[in-house]
């Protein structure tokens, strides 16, 4: 097979169409505009921790991602047993619950292993990288979230997305509060829809630190949404501290960062694109890292099909 196929976006749905075309004979790079893997799949190294503050675990239901997964990342792949409690304190259903021990970003880097991967690298127009139109590629598979997948291939049709503010709060000394009782506390009514304590994740946080993740609801984040992101921890800090009973005068650092496309919000058919372009991600199913590594996954299969 000798197809030339561009990625666009070093995210889970990417290099899974990525990973599997290439073990198929075709020639794939991958261009991702930021300088890192991952995508919503988000880690980062924060005051001498480990935090994730997109995709807080994932799940490995279908056998063919934890194939994939336990392929690329072995022993790093850990399973969480600490309970999620819902506002209520009462123990959410538990389907398996996983993460990197390096950040689920390494996830993404792994499963990328001996793929070329061009960072920093923006696209503005996708039909300028295939070959009909001066470019170096037979295909494109855009793995963007679809209001921007759309920018760029040309087209006018809107899905939405549920935006979502997130801060990262590092306090000092270890275990406050309620925290060594629960991984996390998810309301789907109020504000603070989601927290977490990143202390469970083994290995992640330095001794002498407690570090929270808090994700705020959809119309909050909506509301604050262009607010700078140096301003976001204070909007949210107390919530936190309340729902936790952390000492507010523990706190010793925080950080602000702003999901523009957190989450699809209704599930909608993407239309069919011109020849050579195609598109891969959540706006086809859910924002599961797993759902969207499966969407990679499949429209990589139907690309093969019709040029095989």
């Amino acid at each position: 097979m000798n197809a030339n196929i561009a990625v666009i976006g070093a995210g889970i749905a990417g290099v899974s169409a990525a990973r599997f075309l290439q073990d198929h004979g075709c020639s794939v790079t991958i261009i991702e505009k930021s300088r890192g893997y991952g995508g919503r799949c988000a880690s980062k190294r924060w005051l001498g921790h480990i935090v994730d503050h997109g995709a807080q675990y994932f799940t490995m239901r279908d056998e063919r991602f934890r194939a994939a997964a336990q392929s690329a990342s072995g022993v790093k792949l850990q399973q969480m047993n600490t309970p999620i409690l819902n506002q209520h304190g009462q123990i959410m259903p538990d389907h398996g619950r996983w993460f990197h021990r390096d950040g689920n970003s390494r996830l993404v880097r792994d499963l990328a292993q001996g793929i070329t991967v061009q960072t920093e690298q923006a696209i503005t127009d996708a039909n300028s990288l295939l070959k009909s139109h001066g470019g170096n590629f037979d295909h494109i598979i855009s793995t963007a979230p679809w209001p921007q997948t759309a920018a760029l291939v040309g087209s006018d049709t809107i899905i939405n997305y549920a935006p979502c503010l997130t801060a990262l709060f590092a306090y000092e000394g270890d275990w406050l509060g309620n925290t060594s009782a629960a991984y996390s506390i998810s309301d789907h009514d109020g504000p603070l829809a989601w927290s977490a304590c990143e202390n469970h994740k083994s290995g992640r946080i330095e001794s002498g630190f407690t570090v929270m993740v808090a994700q705020m609801s959809e119309s909050f984040s909506r509301e604050y949404l262009e607010i700078p992101a140096t301003d976001i921890p204070d909007l949210i800090r107390s919530m936190l501290e309340k729902r936790w009973d952390i000492p507010t005068e523990k706190l010793h650092a925080a950080l602000g960062h702003r999901w523009r496309y957190a989450r699809i919000i209704d599930t909608a058919s993407t239309p069919a694109l011109r020849n050579g372009l195609h598109y891969a991600g959540d706006a086809n199913g859910k924002s599961r890292v797993e759902s969207s590594w499966l969407d990679g996954l499949r429209i990589a299969e139907n690309l093969l099909a019709n040029i095989a």
